[in-house]
């Protein structure tokens, strides 16, 4: 034993004392080289990415716990109901995201994320103690309430995670490790729908509203931890973000980029809400009772966040990479089109039972979320990489909360005027053709601005660097 290690002495030119801290240096190059080369991770980063993931694992976890209650609740009559539901759902989302606004002109970042974590585990706390006491018809009401305010937080608590990582990664890091942060989040919600799966049935509403509420209070150690550092690398003091409530409309208004952006985001919801309605329908006819529909929908989320797992672990970094973020961002309305091409054929076909169309749009919703929460969402959110800050705090969240249940409500409506699954196909097709070349077009503007910016720091740093000589 002692000559083995004389001789590794000797190999690595080190004798005695001399030799301190050079096996833990040779396993950390080697470890560096595997992140940097494999994972695209780099030294530094580490910490702040893994923080970031678990806030994320987090948020999904909770909301994938209560997502199988609102789908449910939400076919609790008809679906004439649901799109009712979700033009009141747009309008409150409005309101909570300029209310927003007016907390992040107020407090800095750390603060205005502890308040909306708060507020929505409160609201949580609320309702636990309030469904007992209501009699089987004011249910029916709390539950279209529920659905309401779930539909609004659930957008509202994604769209603050992705301004607050675009603020502390930049566009580079953006493009390498949102993929990887979005598995945390991928693997959250498994857990969370793979749980409400096993135990809907079991343990009650109650207790997953209360384990729900514990995950969105749990995300703040880690929100304060990506915040400290992010600003102990750069020197930055705690800020408020400043200006108005209605700053966010504003700036919304004004930007062709955020606009571009937004007419994305409503794509995304109109083809979203398409396969929602097809896929809810079925169910709703499949099953009366409340626990057996949570189950199914919870059995759905299941097997569509397993996809997504597979394609954010071994897809989406690569595919930025090779193609770019405009091609990257096209998968989706290919997908989209390829769909619903499926099912329109499927409907032609003679001999097709209700059972094989419902297993078709199971496996078509997954696909297209698993391709939304994998491929598109990363990719889209590297588009806020390139705003300021008060964009990323006030606009995006109008148009990941607002626009987006916008679309839902523009989706929800095409499905009555359109007959039948090919009525879909062709209602699909003009909107995938536009989709795809907003694609192109938001690419090339998002590099125009991260070159512009380029530009402006490298001016800076070169002012600063004559004034340092003279």
């Amino acid at each position: 034993m002692a000559g083995s290690i004389v001789a590794a002495r000797r190999e690595f030119g080190c004798n005695g004392r001399d030799c301190r801290g050079v096996w833990p240096r040779v396993n950390h190059e080697h470890a560096a080289s595997f992140s940097d080369r494999w994972l695209r991770v780099r030294p530094g980063e580490w910490k702040s990415l893994l923080a970031s993931a678990a806030y994320f694992a987090l948020v999904l976890f909770g909301y994938f716990l209560l997502r199988p209650i609102r789908e449910a609740m939400g076919v609790a009559r008809s679906m004439d109901d649901l799109r009712w539901l979700f033009v009141v759902t747009c309008v409150a989302s409005l309101a909570a995201a300029v209310a927003f606004g007016g907390i992040v002109s107020r407090l800095d970042r750390a603060r205005f994320i502890w308040v909306g974590h708060l507020v929505v585990a409160a609201c949580l706390l609320i309702l636990i103690v309030a469904r007992p006491s209501v009699d089987d018809a004011s249910k029916v009401t709390l539950g279209y309430v529920f659905y309401v305010w779930l539909s609004v937080v659930n957008l509202f608590l994604t769209s603050i995670f992705w301004a607050f990582m675009a603020d502390v990664w930049t566009l580079e890091q953006g493009k390498r490790l949102f993929a990887m942060i979005a598995v945390g989040g991928t693997l959250g919600a498994l857990g969370g729908s793979a749980l409400a799966w096993r135990v809907a049935e079991v343990i009650g509403v109650s207790w997953q509203l209360a384990l729900a509420a514990a995950c969105f209070l749990l995300t703040m150690p880690f929100v304060r931890a990506i915040d400290r550092r992010e600003r102990s690398v750069h020197a930055a003091p705690a800020r408020r973000v400043g200006g108005h409530w209605i700053d966010g409309v504003r700036l919304l208004v004004r930007s062709p980029y955020l606009l571009g952006t937004a007419l994305y985001v409503v794509l995304i919801a109109v083809s979203a809400t398409l396969l929602y309605f097809t896929r809810a329908d079925l169910v709703a006819n499949a099953q009366s009772e409340l626990e057996a529909r949570i189950s199914i929908f919870a059995q759905m989320d299941a097997w569509t966040q397993a996809a997504t797992l597979v394609v954010q672990l071994f897809v989406t970094g690569r595919l930025i990479r090779r193609v770019g973020v405009g091609v990257t961002l096209m998968v989706l309305p290919a997908v989209t089109l390829a769909g619903f091409a499926v099912l329109a054929w499927m409907e032609s076909r003679e001999g097709i039972e209700g059972w094989q169309i419902l297993g078709a749009v199971t496996a078509i919703s997954a696909i297209h979320s698993a391709t939304r929460y994998a491929v598109a969402r990363p990719t889209r959110e590297t588009l806020f990489n390139v705003v300021r800050e008060d964009e990323k705090y006030k606009a995006k969240p109008i148009i990941d909360v607002f626009i987006f249940r916008g679309g839902d409500v523009a989706g929800a409506w095409m499905t009555g005027m359109v007959a039948g699954l090919w009525g879909m196909f062709m209602l699909a097709l003009p909107l995938a053709a536009a989709w795809g070349g907003l694609c192109v077009l938001l690419a090339a503007a998002q590099q125009r601005r991260a070159d512009a910016r380029d530009r402006s720091n490298g001016s800076h740093a070169a002012a600063a660097a004559e004034g340092a000589t003279t």
